[in-house]
């Protein structure tokens, strides 16, 4: 006889419930620590069940809360699946309209809906794939944190000195200049602000700074631009304290700690990436950082069985009503891994440039009429499914592009 063990998982305790295969409770609904001991309580209760081969392990997706369990449980030989919490939901919904919510009710709940749907063993995520993962997602991190930063030091330069971000973003002559990245991700821009932290200290730079500047910038900051900067940091309406100032050279200090520490995750990245040797590697316009991020996020690309499925994992899928004559198709659902998401983003803004396939797959979207963010969307989702056939058949991209 097959048992069925459904898991909820929480920060500090699991609760488990196990059922037969006929839905007769076989243990009582217990909770276990989320530690050494409670983990070896689970498996001699798994143990008094009977061959590791007939007990089904069910749990929600629950971040990095269950991961410690899933390793435990994989490493004794027993079979482990994952589910989306909204299988689950959608399944309580489906047993009773007023079932009340406890996590003994939770865990019956998913011994229930192992029991009663097929189960797949989800597959153990690779070492290296782990690791890549655990990478890429504490840089996404970094990169918020980095942001926040940034908008604090625009909020502080408003005040400090509100025409400095508009003066940097017009050329030499005054048009406008095409912003290919931050501002603040300038050092030259980055060692000004932490030197002379208001208008009054700009305003009375001295030629030798200028020099520097001219250095750093490459020419970008001349003479004469250097001068028209100190001009305007005379003139200007902004107003600061000692407290401002400081505040803003904290600020750069917290980002230049936050670049190192990417650098230092690129450094441990690197090497991972070289003995994985993906094939997206070979994709133009996507380098190691993202195709790390692609692979970290899918993980083992064997449970995606189309490419469909990969497409919502992203939520980069469809919503669809129909109801009678009502055939409506809206936004995107946005339901799965936003770090992915935000990857085949930038991964897409890079292939319009860097490929001529999807360029113009892009524009020929553009000249259906389209809105642009449909077409980048419908861009977006050309790239999974041509990233799901590379990582299926290990195919680079020029073999993939012409089957």
């Amino acid at each position: 006889m097959d048992f069925y063990v459904g898991i909820d998982v929480s920060k500090f305790k699991h609760t488990i419930a196990i059922i037969g295969e006929d839905g007769e409770i076989r243990k009582k609904s217990f909770d276990i620590s989320n530690s050494r001991e409670g983990f070896d309580s689970l498996l001699n209760e798994l143990g008094l069940l009977g061959q590791k081969e007939q007990i089904k392990i069910g749990m929600e997706a629950t971040g990095h809360y269950m991961n410690c369990l899933v390793r435990c449980l994989n490493s004794n030989g027993y079979q482990v699946q994952i589910y989306n919490p909204s299988l689950i939901s959608r399944f309580r919904d489906s047993e009773s309209v007023n079932l009340a919510k406890t996590d003994s009710l939770d865990a019956m709940l998913i011994a229930k809906y192992a029991a009663t749907h097929p189960f797949t063993s989800s597959p153990q995520i690779s070492y290296l794939i782990g690791e890549i993962r655990k990478i890429t997602r504490a840089k996404y991190f970094l990169f918020g944190d980095r942001t926040a930063c940034y908008n604090h030091l625009l909020r502080y330069l408003d005040e400090i000195f509100p025409e400095f971000v508009p003066f940097f973003k017009k050329n030499e002559d005054g048009t406008r200049k095409n912003m290919g990245r931050n501002l603040f991700d300038s050092p030259t821009i980055r060692f000004l602000l932490s030197e002379y932290t208001s208008a009054s200290k700009m305003a009375k730079m001295r030629i030798e700074t200028g020099e520097t500047l001219r250095r750093m910038s490459k020419g970008a900051i001349s003479f004469n631009r250097f001068n028209q900067l100190r001009e305007l940091a005379k003139r200007s309406i902004g107003y600061s304290t000692e407290v401002d100032e400081q505040i803003v050279r904290n600020l750069i200090d917290q980002v230049r700690m936050i670049d190192e520490e990417i650098d230092n995750l690129n450094e441990m990245l690197s090497p991972l990436m070289d003995e994985l040797n993906s094939p997206l590697l070979s994709i133009p316009g996507i380098g190691v950082n993202l195709a790390a991020m692609i692979i970290g996020e899918i993980g083992d690309i064997n449970r995606f069985s189309n490419p469909e499925k990969l497409i919502k994992f992203a939520g980069l899928d469809v919503k669809i009503y129909q109801s009678g004559t009502i055939n409506h198709k809206g936004r995107i659902r946005k339901r799965g891994s936003p770090i992915l998401r935000y990857a085949l983003s930038l991964s897409v803004q890079k292939l319009r440039i860097h490929s001529p396939v999807f360029s113009e797959y892009y524009y020929s979207k553009i000249k259906q009429g389209k809105a642009t963010n449909v077409a980048i969307i419908a861009t977006t989702r050309k790239l999974i499914r041509v990233i799901w056939k590379m990582m299926m058949t290990n195919q680079v991209f020029e073999n993939v592009k012409r089957d």
